[in-house]
C-alpha cells in the first residue's frame, strides 16, 4: 500500500515537473524572433537641403524665386514635424543604444531614462512579434517624476527585413490620445531607393489629409524629391543632393505645367534641355 502511494505521488510529481519545464521552454526567448529596431530615418524626414532661405544680394541681378518657393512649400512640414517629433525621435534615438529584455509571450522591452529640453523622462518601447515577417512597436514616454503617467507617442508595424515600417504619431490633448500623423517608410536595400511619407490626420484642421512624400533614387540626375499635397495644390520638387541644383513644378502657382529650375547657387535659371 505504501509503495502504491509512493508511486502515485511520484507520478504526479513528474507531471508537475514536466508541466513547469514545458511552460518554461515555451516561453524561452527565441533570439531569431527578437525585433531589430529600424533606423531613425524610418521616422524622421530629411529637410536639411531646405533649412535656409537664400538672401538676394544688393546690386546683383539674380533671383531665387524657384528655390524660395520650394523652401516655403516644405517649411510647414519641416516646422510641424520638428515640433511634433522632437521628443519621440529623441527617445527612439536612445532606444537604438539599448539592449531589449525579453518579457515573455513573444514580447521585448526597451526601458531607460533620458533627458530632453532640460527635463528627465523615462521611456518604454515594447516590441511584439506578429508573424515571421512583422513585429509591432509601441513607444510610451513619461516624466521621470511621474513614471506611471506614460503616454503612447507612437506605435507601428515593422518588417523584420527593414524594408517597410508604418507608424502612427499621437499627441496628448488634455488626456485624450489624438492621432496626428501617419508615416510610411519603404526602402530597397539593393537599389537604395527609399521613400518616407507623412500624412496629416488630425481631424477638423485646414490641412487634414495633406501629405509630403520624400523620395531618394541614386540612379536619377535629381536623386531626391518631395511630392507635396497642401491645401488642394500638388507641388513636385526635385534636386541633386550633391550640387543642390533643382527644379519645382506647380501649375496652380506658376500657371503652367513646366519645370522651374535653380542652379548650384540656388539662383533662378532656365531649365537645361533634356
Amino acid at each position: 500500500m505504501k509503495k502504491q502511494i509512493f508511486l502515485t505521488n511520484l507520478f504526479f510529481l513528474m507531471i508537475i515537473i514536466s508541466s513547469v519545464l514545458l511552460i518554461t521552454s515555451c516561453d524561452k526567448e527565441n533570439l531569431d524572433e527578437r525585433p531589430d529596431l529600424p533606423p531613425v530615418e524610418s521616422l524622421i524626414m530629411n529637410f536639411s537641403d531646405f533649412q535656409q532661405q537664400p538672401i538676394d544680394s544688393k546690386g546683383i541681378v539674380v533671383t531665387y524665386n524657384n528655390f524660395s518657393y520650394s523652401y516655403f512649400t516644405v517649411f510647414f512640414w519641416n516646422t510641424f514635424t520638428t515640433v511634433t517629433l522632437i521628443l519621440p525621435v529623441t527617445a527612439y534615438g536612445y532606444a537604438l543604444q539599448q539592449e531589449p529584455v525579453y518579457i515573455g509571450d513573444s514580447k521585448w522591452e526597451w526601458s531607460y531614462e533620458f533627458t530632453s529640453g532640460g527635463f528627465d523622462f523615462v521611456a518604454t518601447l515594447t516590441g511584439e512579434r506578429l508573424n515571421n515577417e512583422e513585429f509591432t512597436m509601441d513607444m510610451s514616454i513619461a516624466l521621470a517624476s511621474l513614471p506611471n503617467a506614460g503616454f503612447t507617442w507612437f506605435d507601428g508595424v515593422v518588417r523584420y527585413n527593414h524594408t517597410q515600417a508604418t507608424w502612427k504619431i499621437y499627441k496628448n490633448d488634455n488626456g485624450t490620445s489624438v492621432k496626428i500623423l501617419e508615416v510610411l517608410w519603404e526602402k530597397d536595400f539593393e537599389t537604395e531607393v527609399t521613400s518616407l511619407k507623412y500624412t496629416y490626420t488630425e481631424t477638423g484642421q485646414d490641412e487634414t489629409g495633406s501629405y509630403v512624400l520624400y523620395g531618394l533614387n541614386p540612379e536619377m540626375v535629381y536623386d531626391a524629391s518631395y511630392t507635396v499635397s497642401l491645401s488642394g495644390s500638388m507641388i513636385n520638387i526635385e534636386w541633386d543632393r550633391e550640387t543642390k541644383a533643382g527644379r519645382v513644378k506647380n501649375p496652380d502657382y506658376f500657371v503652367d505645367s513646366a519645370w522651374h529650375c535653380w542652379n548650384n547657387l540656388l539662383q533662378d535659371i532656365d531649365c537645361p534641355a533634356k
